[in-house]
């Protein structure tokens, strides 16, 4: 059973026993459950009326006093019956067992008014709270539909920026009539494949994005007729794990763009993976030549990956851009479990 039904059951035992334990002490325990259940009876119209009928339909914050009106009107009508019956058959019951006089029809009439005021006001606060999670649920619900929505919009920017990016290296490849072009095609369509049909999931396994990135450097590599001082280290990382795809790329690329690593023997990029039980730690490390070269800066890549982490990782991430003289550090550690 749900929790509300919990609590309504837990709510009827407390109103029985206080019912209860006024009769308890003056009645043989036979009209004592008798008594109880008859008033439980009115006390659930009240209840129930008021929760699924009167409070739907008539309560507002802005008019009030429409719903006061209602329910006042009702609660008269159900203790007039109550008292009536009351006055007529229970009160000759009881009367049988009880050495005093047979109670007046006022004070059964205001006796029963105010039980059910306090039980129409248990009602409304009930009912309050359920409106009151319910909107929170549905305001959250929209939240999620609005983060969801710009999640795909990040995701949908990937691919066309990592296409204009490897055509570009592919059209340099083939203006220099270099011999790796058709291998540059080869590994791009690897590439490709990875991007538009892996890429769709909400998370890839690490070992799939290992993958890729070994790719993109060895297509990276390929502009280049001498060895490149590249180090890509996920020995420590668990290639089991599952992050958002295309999380590191745009680090990546930055470090090939601006530490211009085809040109400079002195140039190198540093790449490493690790995990532990909990987190996912990337560092990256890039030269940056000394003269005639502006500095690498936060670019619409860089910007999507802050939007993403945002996101998907609200408080369990820490991203570090440190532009130094001569060197470029980032550092990023998400919680993955």
């Amino acid at each position: 059973m749900s929790k509300r039904i919990y609590l309504q059951i837990l709510f009827w035992l407390i109103i029985a026993g206080i019912n209860i334990g006024f009769g308890i002490y003056f009645l043989p325990l036979k009209l004592v459950i008798f008594s109880t259940l008859f008033v439980l009876f009115f006390q659930a119209i009240v209840f129930y009326v008021n929760s699924y009928v009167l409070f739907p339909r008539y309560f507002s914050l802005a008019i009030t006093v429409r719903f006061i009106l209602v329910t006042t009107a009702f609660i008269l009508i159900v203790t007039l019956c109550q008292t009536l019956a009351d006055y007529f058959y229970v009160a000759k019951l009881i009367m049988k067992e009880m050495p005093f006089g047979k109670p007046h029809m006022t004070m059964i009439f205001m006796r029963s008014f105010f039980w059910l005021v306090f039980i129409d006001m248990i009602s409304t606060v009930y009912m309050m709270q359920d409106r009151i999670r319910k909107q929170a649920e549905q305001t959250q619900q929209i939240i999620a539909e609005k983060l969801n929505t710009e999640l795909k919009l990040l995701k949908a920017q990937i691919n066309p920026h990592f296409i204009f990016n490897t055509l570009n290296n592919i059209y340099s490849l083939t203006y220099m009539k270099s011999e790796k072009a058709p291998e540059s095609v080869l590994k791009l369509s690897q590439m490709l494949r990875y991007v538009i049909e892996e890429c769709e999931q909400e998370k890839v396994s690490l070992k799939s994005e290992i993958k890729y990135i070994e790719n993109y450097i060895a297509f990276q590599q390929m502009k280049s007729p001498g060895e490149q001082n590249i180090v890509f280290d996920y020995e420590q990382a668990d290639c089991d794990a599952f992050i958002p795809p295309m999380l590191f790329i745009p680090f990546i690329e930055n470090s090939f763009k601006y530490s211009k690593i085809e040109d400079f023997e002195s140039a190198f990029i540093d790449i490493h993976l690790t995990t532990n039980q909990d987190d996912l730690h990337f560092a990256i490390r890039n030269s940056i030549p000394k003269a005639g070269l502006r500095k690498p800066g936060a670019g619409t890549g860089i910007d999507n990956v802050k939007k993403r982490l945002e996101i998907i990782f609200p408080g369990k991430y820490t991203l570090q851009i440190q532009p130094e003289k001569n060197e470029f550090n980032v550092q990023l550690t998400i919680q993955i479990k």
